[in-house]
């Protein structure tokens, strides 16, 4: 799910370390793998939703890029998918996303200048799958498919690290498409096995501000409800959706009337698609991911935690507003958009690493070595060998020094104007009820063309989580200045003399 996170907050805005790895270790009952690292497999990355570009001919029948470019926002509408329209292809994997020609964040860049590091060449082994992430899983597991059988010998063996929904097409090309043949190790990050809650939080808000370059929300919601992957990554996890009584009920996807009672503009019910046949996709993932892959196939996870993540959706019909209200909760379960009981199946060689979100995991400097390790010696060795970071510490206010589990750094809106007063947000998690020491936290600002300098923070407890008695919360208002371009919001939580803690968020600014 890589730029919807991207964009719905420009981060849409990991975790049980020590406790956590020792059950995850308890659990791995994978057998042993001697790996010669001299015989190494060729890899296939495959890319999360929205991880590809698209690409259409123009008048002239030159491609021309729709998705995964500066310019690319604004052709979202154009996305809308038709299966019987085959003018949209996918033309490559997004290494960096352009922000409206503001900046530039990397997205797969970093983990695959990592592989060529270690010695991959693209095109001879090493290859990476992009894929027209509109269509549904099963869709897309049979061009893998294709993908690997013309692109590599049919005697070598394959080593597959997919990211997000690339995690669910890679499941279902192994046990459905005749990957068994094929793959020797899966290695999946921040993979939504389960679905997520952003899809709902998604097609409420959109990417805000940036709605405005895609015609508005109505717009935004017309499009996303055309794509199978949106269905194919609903939340199905327990806990995922509430019900409190009459006011609040379950949402049934493949009922029509659940999504007309919405009341969204851009929902409408003769433009929803084939609702029963998206549920029977979905009950199919569930078939995948409740299969074990052949005892020959190494099947390792890499997951996020201590980030804010969306945990449960419910839906408020009768409220009494003109739209239904959708309430979501929110935990440090998670890598800001998939939770870890989303992204986890029992019995695996399990990595965690609570200092990357979704988007970025696999450009983590932990999880990077581990990958690595896994490809060249096996995920039974890579557990042994390279170490999970440990979480900091904070203090409190009455001078004790508590793990401090996640911070997170957010602003009201995704993308700004040049000139606009704003408001940033840091929430932090301590292992304690205890107040904090905020002489500890601090916010630095650093405005297009200018230099960093500090913001001064306000504790404010309304904006944390009512369900969370340990999240706290903080804010900082401020003026994003007079240009255009990148303007970086860093937190930074000092305790002791062990390394800070930071948390950085990136906001595109632009002209007004």
């Amino acid at each position: 799910m890589v730029f919807i996170q991207t964009l719905n907050k420009v981060q849409r805005r990991v975790w049980l370390c020590t406790l956590f790895v020792l059950v995850t270790a308890s659990q791995a009952t994978v057998a042993e793998t001697n790996v010669d690292p001299q015989v190494r497999n060729p890899v296939v990355v495959v890319p999360g939703l929205l991880g590809s570009r698209l690409c259409r001919d123009n008048a002239d029948g030159e491609s021309q890029v729709v998705w995964g470019t500066v310019t690319s926002i604004t052709q979202f509408p154009s996305l809308a998918y038709d299966p019987t329209d085959t003018r949209i292809q996918p033309c490559g994997l997004i290494r960096e996303i352009s922000y409206l020609g503001v900046y530039k964040q990397e997205v797969y860049a970093g983990f695959v200048n990592r592989l060529t590091d270690e010695g991959y060449r693209e095109g001879e082994d090493l290859w990476l799958f992009d894929y027209d992430w509109r269509r549904s899983v099963f869709d897309n597991a049979r061009l893998l498919a294709d993908f690997i059988d013309q692109n590599i010998a049919a005697d070598e063996s394959v080593d597959l690290v997919a990211h997000s929904m690339g995690g669910l097409i890679s499941r279902a090309y192994i046990l459905e498409q005749g990957g068994t043949e094929r793959v020797h190790r899966l290695i999946t990050a921040g993979t939504p096995l389960r679905g997520s809650v952003e899809v709902f939080d998604l097609l409420e808000n959109g990417w805000g501000t940036a709605n405005l370059f895609m015609g508005g929300i109505e717009g935004f919601r017309r499009t996303m409800l055309t794509f199978p992957s949106t269905f194919d990554l609903i939340p199905r996890y327990d806990g995922c959706c509430g019900q409190d009584g009459s006011r609040l009920a379950d949402f049934n996807m493949d009922n029509p009337d659940d999504w007309v009672r919405l009341n969204w503009d851009g929902i409408d019910a003769d433009r929803l698609p084939d609702l029963k046949a998206a549920r029977e996709r979905q009950m199919h993932i569930q078939e995948i991911i409740e299969q074990s892959l052949p005892a020959d196939i190494e099947d390792v996870i890499v997951i996020g935690i201590d980030q804010r993540t969306p945990e449960q959706y419910r839906i408020d019909y009768h409220s009494g507003h003109e739209e239904a209200q959708l309430q979501i909760e929110t935990s440090w379960g998670g890598d800001g958009v998939v939770m870890r009981n989303s992204a986890v199946l029992d019995n695996r060689h399990v990595f965690p690493t609570s200092f990357a979100t979704h988007q970025a995991i696999l450009n983590e400097t932990s999880a990077q070595d581990f990958v690595v390790t896994a490809l060249q010696v096996g995920a039974e060795t890579a557990v042994e060998q390279v170490p999970v970071r440990q979480r900091t510490s904070i203090f409190t206010a009455l001078g004790d020094l508590v793990a401090l589990i996640g911070v997170s750094v957010d602003t009201e809106a995704p993308i700004y104007q040049a000139g606009d007063q704003a408001k940033a947000i840091v929430r932090i998690l301590p292992d304690s009820m205890d107040a904090v020491d905020a002489s500890h936290i601090s916010l630095t600002i650093k405005r297009p063309g200018s230099h960093p300098m500090t913001l001064a923070l306000h504790s404010d407890p309304s904006l944390s989580d009512p369900t969370n008695d340990r999240e706290q919360s903080f804010y900082a208002e401020f003026s994003t200045g007079s240009n255009a371009g990148e303007l970086v919001l860093t937190a930074t939580i000092e305790a002791n003399s062990a390394e800070p803690r930071q948390a950085t968020l990136v906001v595109p600014v632009v002209k007004r």
